[in-house]
């Protein structure tokens, strides 16, 4: 005997429906699709319903519940805001009862957290700030310190006025503090009050989002080749060595005072430098002048049983013997002797940006440059590529309007 077949529409006669409520769909205007769980509640006497983002939440919700019904241990679901208030109540209950000042709390991050993990010029940036702020959030005038949840937009704002309006040492220039190192401070205090989120002393950081002020973009100086090679004639003998090395690789100062003998490969030609600005390790080239004059360093540090200096000794010494730390007033003084003492904007890094300078005169390209310079984004090296345009000078140069001997006499109207 044959049996019949069933068609789509006697399926769907004979499809089982849920036994304990159902779900239903809806599309939004944005596209979105929505599930919601429909049942009967029993306890309350009416119609319930929750809202899923997909069909398979909403279905096994619905299951949960008939288990539990079957079970005997049914219980109306709470509403969303009902969870809402419970999961506020349980961050209340962990939250620490005494919140500590900002000044207390900062010292503490500092010391344990950001000192072993910081390089020494970023932590000089932190204690800097921490100055100043004792002074503002500190107890002062009456009034006690103030707590890291007392800190608004409103206080910051109150804080950066009279930060601008004070002298930054009260020893150095008499000039008041820029935009770099106001934007520096909230760059420090948005920091510090992540750490206070995550250790459970404030559920946000009301300083989040807060724009930075402009900061003016003063021109980058160079020395010209000539003046370099003045310098080099006339700085100290101890110096000497380390001014040859920013010369030619163009590294920053503290990359080069941390060098050690092991780090020099004089067969390959290469130095592993480390940049802890950047975090990183790069190999790049030993120019032979440079070679030559670490060589001679080196003889010069043979001992009498004709050893040189161990591998772990570092390559720059100052003059006395330990690795330099501070270069200010030898480089000064190199200043003096070349004749460039008085000019603005000469400073060590100075050298950097002429190594940059003329890396890009001379033919290379901005991605080495980028490489030997160790910039972790590309448009920061942009930014020399941009000051030696030879295309652009060249543009520039091309331009002829005429003198005021060629123009034409005005006519009268």
């Amino acid at each position: 005997m044959t049996l019949p077949i069933e068609t789509s529409a006697e399926k769907k006669r004979y499809k089982r429906r849920r036994r304990f409520g159902r779900v239903t769909t809806r599309k939004w205007p944005s596209g979105r699709r929505t599930f919601r769980a429909l049942w009967y509640c029993k306890v309350e006497k009416r119609r319930l319903s929750r809202s899923f983002d997909s069909e398979k939440e909403a279905k096994d919700f619905l299951a949960e519940l008939e288990r539990r019904i079957v079970a005997r241990a049914y219980e109306v679901p709470p509403t969303i805001q009902e969870v809402e208030e419970k999961d506020a109540e349980v961050k209340a209950a962990a939250r620490p009862r005494k919140i500590p000042t900002l000044i207390e709390y900062t010292k503490h991050v500092m010391g344990t957290r950001l000192e072993p993990v910081l390089a020494e010029g970023s932590m000089g940036m932190y204690e800097s700030a921490l100055k100043a702020w004792t002074k503002w959030f500190g107890p002062r005038e009456g009034r006690r310190a103030m707590r890291l949840d007392e800190i608004t937009p409103a206080v910051w704002l109150d804080y950066r006025s009279w930060r601008a309006s004070h002298r930054q040492s009260p020893h150095g220039k008499k000039t008041t503090v820029g935009p770099r190192c106001l934007n520096s401070d909230l760059q420090c205090l948005v920091r510090v009050l992540n750490f206070a989120v995550v250790d459970g002393h404030l559920e946000h950081n009301p300083l989040a989002g807060t724009k930075k002020l402009r900061e003016p973009r003063r021109p980058r100086r160079y020395l010209t080749k000539g003046e370099i090679a003045l310098l080099i004639q006339n700085c100290e003998e101890r110096f000497r060595p380390l001014l040859l090395a920013m010369v030619y690789t163009g590294a920053r100062k503290s990359e080069l005072t941390a060098l050690r003998w092991r780090d020099l490969d004089f067969e390959g030609g290469k130095i592993a430098l480390f940049r802890p600005k950047v975090g990183n390790s790069d190999y790049i080239d030993l120019h032979p002048a440079l070679a030559a004059e670490l060589k001679r360093v080196r003889e010069s540090r043979t001992g009498d049983d004709g050893r040189g200096p161990g591998s772990e000794e570092h390559v720059f010494l100052s003059w006395h013997g330990t690795p330099w730390v501070d270069i200010r007033k030898s480089w000064a003084l190199a200043l003096k002797a070349a004749g460039l003492a008085g000019r603005p904007g000469l400073t060590p890094h100075a050298v950097r940006h002429s190594f940059a300078t003329h890396f890009l005169e001379g033919g290379g390209s901005v991605t080495d440059l980028m490489t030997q310079l160790g910039h972790s984004k590309l448009e920061t090296t942009q930014i020399y590529a941009a000051a030696v345009s030879e295309r652009r000078r060249a543009t520039v140069l091309a331009m002829e309007f005429g003198g005021p001997a060629a123009a034409e006499p005005p006519r009268n109207c």
